[in-house]
This record gives C-alpha cells, sequence and structure tokens, in this order.
C-alpha cells in the first residue's frame, strides 16, 4: 500500500511542478460558435451514451421477459 501512495505523491508532485512552471500568459482566443459547439460535442456524447445503455439494457432486461424475442427475431416461446 506503501507503494501506491508513492506513485500518488509522486505524480502529485509532478503535477504541481509542471503547474508552477508552464503558468505565463496565452494569447488565445474563443470566438463566440466554439461555446456553442462545445456544448453541441458535449451534449451528443451525453446522448449517445444514454442511447447505448438503453440498448443493453433493453437486451439484459429482455432475457428476462416471459416470451422474449431473441436478437434474429423469432420468438422463443412455442405458439399454442
Amino acid at each position: 500500500m506503501l507503494g501506491s501512495l508513492d506513485k500518488i505523491a509522486g505524480a502529485l508532485a509532478l503535477g504541481v511542478v509542471f503547474y508552477i512552471t508552464s503558468t505565463h500568459e496565452s494569447f488565445a482566443y474563443l470566438d463566440p460558435g466554439a461555446g456553442s459547439m462545445i456544448l453541441t460535442s458535449i451534449l451528443g456524447i451525453v446522448a449517445a451514451t444514454i442511447y447505448t445503455l438503453k440498448g443493453y439494457m433493453h437486451r439484459i432486461t429482455g432475457v428476462f421477459r416471459r416470451g422474449h424475442r431473441d436478437v434474429a427475431g423469432s420468438s422463443t416461446r412455442e405458439p399454442d
């Protein structure tokens, strides 16, 4: 456990040193369209994640349903 704490402390120290030595003025400009582009990207990632998780949950819960259909669309239950 002490080895992992040493690694964490070393990484933290390296990050602090990097932050202190790399702070200087940057002459960057973000135009008004950049904010909407970032927001659209974040919303797209969230929507894709939700859609993917919904598909996985549908497959998982479909296994436990009575008379569910498999991937090919044929019923696993015998017709009466």
